[in-house]
């Protein structure tokens, strides 16, 4: 770590250099309500810190006036890190990672936690799909349409439930208006193609708006794509070479051939995905409601043991996923009075997905037919008191059915009251409120359970002047186990895997804590954050070190080395569902060095490094990201602009009982873009380069990391038109 803190020290110095020698007021962030615009996002970096968020707080806040850590991405910033996966998209930035189970399914990791504790949104509604009960299942967001992602690092529970004690992905679409539009017509199309997998994807979204006067328009919003791909190149084998000696080894025990490795390409690791959408919403100058239907279906594999698979058979297990989603928004903001708005947002969605075995046969079929409804008051003016008051109500009806089932059917309903308040005195701006919140889960045939949990926040914003900040949060949530946790028990093909949940698990509670410096504007901006988190009863999926190996209609738990694991050609892991306390902490910095800013180029250093570090008594938790650093370059020039970045990824060596370490490696990857406008056109031209280097990576996180390494060389070409 000796690289993170001498990194640490430097920019920490330079975030120090211009401050005041005494605090004092900052002037106030302009009003806005909850759908204001982005700023512009600069394409080689994300730590302006002077971006509207509007994912940590009822209303809309200046990154820099938030108590909590964030990060948005948007316009060519999006564009260029875009990937076929949210997880991968957003992989790279500060205390981001992925579970990286192929191309095709990906989800985010914030700080070490993924899974149940990462809330997923699609503008502040959850996604309503299965992503959470397995790293193979994919998050039904497609990142192409996407106009920003706003990232919450760190528990939100106070908003968004129990199951956000890490933070929240807020995907932000435009398919529901918020805005009275200032064009009669408006729209945009993108097309591009990657060279690592084939990778066509193409789209288009357009509204058109009727006014029948100043203050008032009705908006009819369509969009769509398509996104198809081959399996993706890799450098050399998709096994690693520990699994190839192993494997090789134990052929020649038993007088067979060397096992055909996979390699150049990832079997089975293709996706073929498709989107659309349409809505309809009327807005006025202080009131907006709309309604949108929308279609995703995706069929991708999941990269597994190729050589395993029998001539004519696909090379792993496939996955048709198919959702179908409503949903409904409404807001009216007032200027004077007590209450000063109100919210209310509604998603509703049919869900189902089926894993195809390499035979063709229908393993499992999972469905989720569920709902997330949420209503905000908002009151007060700020002077010095406003905040919200909410009421959040969620159902979900999962169930997963085939011979290789390894949940039973079961209902989830959750059911909250929450406030938030800020309170400004001076140059302090105090944040805190609390939630309570009601779950009950019954699975079908069994006894159903109902937990109660209090959870509480408090945060304080301290502006030394109007560039710099402090920032500290104390958060405790609870969070009662899902169904996964409490009541698998069987094989998963996706994951290849035997997984035991445990009905005696207690509720998880932790304790969160934050402090972070940041620097708004001047030579260098950006932030340094460290954060503890302290979990008492933490769930987690731990490696028992034995196989599960099928006998007819039962299973046995056997060491992997014996004969009936040789028989059965290894067997399934097992994987138990475990509590114990548990603790969590790190650091991350961003920031981004303005080595050249005027008028007419720019030219950026981007410096930023994250770890984290997490433990059960004495032993390290599984699968938990190595330390990283990056550095990069951002060029601009009248319409051009250029970068580079390399990303180095320690060795993670901090593992867990029956877990293996992992190698590191570094990612080099470079972008140039031009602008051009013809009347009322934008035309924006891209060229990507990905893992340059050519480099193995195999990501600590990923379940599949013995299998399935990140893509290799590729590039990326794009053109985009908006009017």
């Amino acid at each position: 770590m000796s690289v993170f803190l001498r990194l640490s020290a430097s920019s920490f110095c330079a975030l120090l250099l211009t401050a005041a020698a005494r605090a004092q007021t900052a002037p106030a962030a302009p009003p806005a309500h909850s759908h204001t615009p982005a700023a512009s996002t600069h394409a080689g970096g994300t730590v302006t810190l002077d971006q509207f968020v509007t994912s940590a707080t009822p209303f809309a806040r200046n990154q820099i006036d938030l108590a909590q850590s964030t990060t948005v991405l948007g316009g060519a910033a999006l564009r260029l890190k875009q990937q076929s996966s949210l997880g991968e998209t957003l992989s790279a930035e500060a205390g981001m990672s992925a579970t990286s189970f192929g191309p095709g399914a990906s989800r985010p990791i914030i700080r070490g936690l993924g899974g149940d504790r990462i809330r997923l949104l699609e503008n502040s509604v959850g996604t309503l799909d299965a992503s959470v009960a397995s790293p193979d299942h994919a998050v039904s967001v497609e990142p192409f349409l996407v106009e920003r992602i706003e990232i919450v690092r760190g528990p939100a529970s106070l908003l968004y439930g129990s199951n956000a004690v890490g933070g929240v992905v807020n995907v932000i679409t435009h398919r529901i208006e918020t805005d009275l539009p200032a064009e009669t017509v408006r729209g945009g199309a993108e097309v591009r193609f990657g060279s690592g997998a084939n990778e066509l994807a193409r789209g288009g979204v357009v509204d058109f708006a009727v006014k029948p006067d100043a203050g008032r328009a009705i908006v009819f919003h369509l969009d769509g794509f398509r996104r198809s791909a081959d399996d993706v190149r890799i450098p050399g084998f998709a096994e690693s070479a520990s699994i190839r000696a192993a494997e090789t080894a134990e052929a020649r025990a038993h007088g067979e051939p060397t096992p055909d490795f996979a390699r150049d390409r990832l079997p089975n690791s293709g996706l073929d995905s498709e989107s659309a959408a349409a809505g309809v919403s009327f807005v006025s100058e202080t009131f907006h409601v709309g309604a949108s239907t929308s279609g995703f279906n995706s069929l991708y594999g999941v990269p597994g043991h190729s050589h395993e698979a029998a001539p004519g058979d696909a090379a792993g297990v496939r996955i048709d996923l198919r959702q179908r989603r409503t949903d409904v928004q409404a807001e009216w903001h007032g200027d004077t009075g007590f209450l000063r708005g109100a919210k209310l947002k509604f998603g509703h969605a049919r869900y189902r997905h089926a894993e195809i075995e390499p035979d063709g046969a229908i393993g499992t079929l999972f469905s989720n037919r569920g709902y997330d409804a949420r209503l905000e008051l908002l009151h007060g003016d700020g002077k010095p008191w406003n905040g919200a008051v909410g009421l959040q109500s969620s159902r979900s009806d999962f169930s997963a059915v085939g011979d290789e089932a390894f949940l039973p059917p079961s209902e989830t309903r959750s059911d909250a009251l929450f406030a938030f308040e800020e309170v400004t005195q001076g140059a302090i701006s105090w944040q805190f409120g609390g939630r309570f919140e009601r779950t009950r889960i019954a699975p079908e045939g069994g006894r159903s359970r109902r937990d109660e949990e209090l959870s509480g926040s408090l945060g304080a914003v301290w502006k030394l002047d109007a560039t710099h900040a402090i920032a500290v949060s104390l958060t405790r949530t609870g969070r009662a186990p899902n169904a996964q946790e409490l009541f698998a028990n069987g094989p998963h093909a996706g994951t290849q895997a035997f997984e035991i949940g445990d009905a005696a698990l207690s509720p998880e509670r932790s304790l969160g804590l934050e402090a972070s410096l940041r620097r708004r504007t001047g030579f260098v901006t950006g932030a340094i954050t460290v954060y503890a988190n302290r979990f008492n009863g933490y769930i987690f999926e731990q490696p028992t070190g034995l196989v599960a190996v099928e006998s007819g209609d039962t299973w046995s738990f056997v060491p992997p080395d014996s004969p009936a694991a040789d028989a059965a050609e290894g067997g399934l892991p097992v994987y138990q569902y475990r509590q114990h306390n548990a603790r969590f902490w790190g650091a991350e910095l961003e920031t981004l060095w303005h080595l050249h800013d005027q008028r007419d180029w720019q030219l950026d250093l981007r410096l930023a490094a994250d770890f984290t570090r997490a433990r059960e008594g004495s032993r390290p938790l599984p699968r938990i990201p190595a330390a990283r650093f990056t550095t990069g370059l951002a060029w601009a020039h009248e319409g051009w602009s250029a970068g580079a970045d390399a990303q180095w990824i320690m060795k993670q060596n901090r593992v867990a009982a029956n877990e293996t370490t992992s190698d590191g490696y570094t990612l080099v990857s470079a972008y140039v873009s031009r602008t051009l406008t013809f009347g009322a056109t934008r035309w924006d031209v891209f060229v990507r380069g990905s893992n340059l280097a050519n480099e193995e990576a195999r990501p600590h996180p990923s379940f599949v990391k013995e299998l399935a390494p990140l893509p290799g060389r590729s590039v990326t070409a794009g053109v985009r038109l908006t009017f």
